[in-house]
């Protein structure tokens, strides 16, 4: 019957008393002039508002009237109150495929909030992302989420929500929505100060310690206890992976961190996305990330000494050692950028001539307006220009990234 109901909704009419309190003039005298001819409707319009159809002095409401659209579905609407009994939580505790006692939402609950203020692809955030009921409600719901949980269970409950979603979860408000699954996510494990410490690497030498050991380097604002507050951490610890390891920039695939298991005192290693990290650190806006390429090449000196390549060509390969991988995007400030990531062999000479070479065959040149910044690691030999707002415009990632890690920090 509902059904019926609401495929007819603009033929399906009531007639209600019409509230004479707070209502215009002008609307009472149509008011009173449909009551005198009862047999017939008096149209009244009005002004920055919907017309009214009166018959027999009595206004007609109209069930169209009443009905909005949740999602897919067309269902009747009433004015929105603080207490919502409606939303009840029938098989709450199965939604999602995760449990969490005493802690967990109703996904229709979240669906209204959503619906109340924001609209598809508008950004919603959740910074107690608990179970995932706002991250897997806002999918549903076409809109983009950010959600944040520090609990030990962020593998099991979330995550493991997101995933089932992704591949089209039944429960929840799926059906209002027309869930089918599908669309994709990212999740970044933030470094945590535990971590950061276990990072560290101290180094001193037999000579330091000798020093800082001795009688007149003891006792309060002594040598030892200036050394420890201002110069430990700086000096003793510098190149450690957590404080950004520069020198390890030569393979970008093999830069590591100790990072402790979830609800663990356990440590394990585990790679860093150097090239992603980077893409944030300059607020990169990605067009393309390239397929990691890898080359060979053989070489040799002419007659002065200088290094050549054999047969003027690098040669693609499986195998080579010299490893590229670029990434194409857009700054914050509108500047077309090239990232060259590449792996180091040890010899600069041989490895900066591969550069050259690469760079040209790929048609690239710091001469053209293709891009306005290109940012390599390891030092080089590209040609470099001052741009009009006088920046070089090749740069060198170990700068930046180092700069704007530690940009404001003391």
């Amino acid at each position: 019957m509902t059904a019926f109901v609401i495929d007819r909704a603009d033929a399906v009419a009531q007639l209600v008393t019409v509230n004479r309190a707070g209502v215009g003039v002008d609307f009472l005298r149509a008011v009173d002039a449909s009551a005198k001819n009862p047999n017939s409707v008096v149209v009244h319009q009005r002004d920055a508002h919907p017309t009214v159809f009166l018959l027999g002095g009595r206004k007609i409401i109209f069930y169209e009237d009443k009905l909005v659209y949740v999602g897919e579905r067309r269902v009747t609407a009433e004015r929105a109150s603080d207490i919502w009994l409606d939303v009840l939580p029938n098989d709450l505790h199965n939604e999602g495929g995760v449990e969490l006692k005493k802690g967990k939402k109703p996904e229709a609950l979240i669906a209204r909030v959503l619906g109340l203020g924001t609209s598809e692809d508008d950004l919603v955030l959740d910074f107690f992302a608990g179970s995932g009921t706002l991250p897997a409600t806002g999918q549903k719901m076409g809109r983009r989420w950010i959600g944040v949980e520090y609990s030990e269970y962020f593998d099991t409950k979330p995550l493991r929500r997101m995933k089932n979603v992704l591949f089209g979860d039944r429960r929840g408000v799926s059906g209002d929505f027309g869930w089918r699954g599908g669309g994709a996510f990212k999740y970044v494990r933030l470094e945590s100060y535990e971590d950061s410490l276990n990072n560290l690497e101290t180094r001193r030498t037999g000579a330091q310690q000798l020093l800082l050991d001795a009688p007149e380097a003891q006792g309060a604002d002594g040598l030892k206890e200036q050394y420890t507050l201002r110069y430990m951490l700086d000096v003793e610890t510098r190149g450690s992976q957590s404080l950004l390891n520069v020198q390890a920039f030569t393979d970008p695939t093999a830069y590591k961190l100790k990072v402790k298991r979830p609800g663990s005192d356990e440590s394990r290693e585990v790679n860093v996305d150097l090239l992603e990290t980077f893409n944030w650190l300059i607020g990169l806006t990605v067009r393309h990330l390239a397929a990691p390429q890898t080359f060979s090449a053989a070489f040799v000196r002419d007659s002065e000494g200088r290094l050549q390549l054999k047969d003027s060509r690098i040669k693609q390969e499986i195998a080579g050692p010299h490893w590229f991988r670029t990434v194409t995007g857009t700054t914050p400030d509108g500047r077309k950028a090239l990232v060259v990531w590449r792996k180091l062999t040890g010899n600069a000479e041989q490895d900066n001539l591969v550069l050259d070479e690469w760079f040209t065959k790929q048609g690239y040149s710091a001469r053209d307006a293709e891009f306005d910044v290109i940012w390599v690691n390891g030092g080089n030999n590209l040609e470099n220009l001052k741009t009009p707002d006088d920046r070089w415009k090749v740069r060198l990632i170990e700068e930046d990234f180092h700069r704007l890690m530690f940009e404001g920090t003391e």
